[in-house]
């Protein structure tokens, strides 16, 4: 049975925090493929409005993961438009890879709201979720929110994994363009020139 790992987000750029996540759970957890799943419209970002367009989101990840043999990047949620809600990106995916076992890459900043995601008991049914320590939070609190809120069993479904401590964040980055500040380190090459050569969140040669 081929395991697959999703690793979904804005990618509003894709820094190399991103990639040593996926990199470190996919040594622990012997993935076949991490697939990167770069969203269309997330629910939670709808009113942003300084974010790069979904072409140069995609373009950016391709480029970024284009080192790593076992990571791909998906075009499903452009292609079906809308906004990307997962419950409904898994059921896709499920009939685009059959028999597949499915686990979803989050951080564990995201753990704790993990209860309120749409429709997130009939997503736990369908996948596990590998939950990437983040210093400064507590896995175990977004874990005792879903026992909470859906019983037991919700815990069987979280896997914890460690991964290099990262202190990147795509705000940061995008920050620093507009303040004219260098970004080396911080993503990888390609993507940096790629920001600069379109001039992505106020860039300048």
């Amino acid at each position: 049975m081929e395991r697959l790992a999703i690793m979904g987000g804005t990618f509003d750029p894709i820094h190399m925090g991103h990639l040593r996540m996926a990199h470190a759970v996919q040594r622990q957890m012997d993935f076949d493929r991490v697939v990167f799943l770069p969203s269309y419209i997330p629910p939670h970002k709808q009113t942003r409005s300084n974010c790069a367009s979904w072409q140069d989101r995609l373009a950016m990840v391709e480029l970024a993961i284009q080192e790593y043999d076992d990571f791909v990047v998906s075009c499903l949620e452009f292609d079906r438009g809308g906004i990307s809600y997962t419950y409904d990106t898994i059921k896709f995916m499920q009939k685009l890879w059959p028999g597949a076992e499915i686990y979803l890459i989050i951080g564990e900043d995201a753990l704790i709201h993990l209860y309120k995601w749409y429709r997130v008991p009939d997503l736990l049914r369908l996948v596990h979720f590998v939950a990437a320590k983040r210093s400064g939070y507590e896995g175990a609190a977004g874990v005792a929110q879903l026992v909470r809120a859906y019983g037991p069993w919700a815990a069987e479904k979280v896997i914890h994994a460690e991964v290099p401590e990262t202190a990147i964040s795509s705000t940061e980055i995008r920050q620093r363009l507009r303040e004219g500040k260098p970004i080396r380190g911080m993503v990888s090459l390609a993507v940096e020139k790629y920001i600069y050569e379109r001039g992505l969140y106020g860039a300048e040669p």
